[in-house]
């Protein structure tokens, strides 16, 4: 009985991973708002967990996206052997010479992520190039 246990409940993950690449799950939506003194990116997935959201920061690329992880029972039914994951949303955005890319922050609420890009201090963003005579 425990070999057709783990053929359903393999067969069950499989369909059930299908389901959601082939339209079963919810889109991930993303939205840009610009306020006084930031910008905000907010990602939104309906039923997508949080720990499948991930933000980083790559050199100048803010890259925003979701995975779809499962997992596979082993050959013997001791515990699972594989995890599988399928990325749902991919941006790679361009991080903003005027955005304080030290200071970019996350956070998940009322399952949305909100993403807060700070812009930098003006004293920062202008200044005054000299230019030097060689003659």
């Amino acid at each position: 009985m425990k070999a057709i246990e783990n053929v359903f409940q393999g067969t069950g993950g499989q369909i059930d991973l299908l389901n959601t690449l082939y339209g079963g799950s919810s889109q991930t939506t993303m939205n840009v708002e610009r306020e006084d003194e930031r910008l905000l990116i907010t990602l939104s997935a309906p039923g997508v967990k949080t720990n499948s959201f991930n933000v980083l920061v790559e050199g100048n690329k803010l890259v925003l996206y979701t995975l779809l992880v499962g997992n596979s029972m082993n050959q013997s039914g001791e515990g699972i052997s594989q995890r599988l994951a399928v990325p749902m949303f991919l941006r790679a955005l361009d991080i903003p010479s005027f955005v304080d890319a030290d200071n970019i922050e996350a956070v998940h609420e009322h399952g949305k992520v909100t993403v807060s890009l700070p812009f930098k201090d003006e004293e920062h963003m202008h200044r005054r190039i000299d230019i030097k005579d060689l003659f």
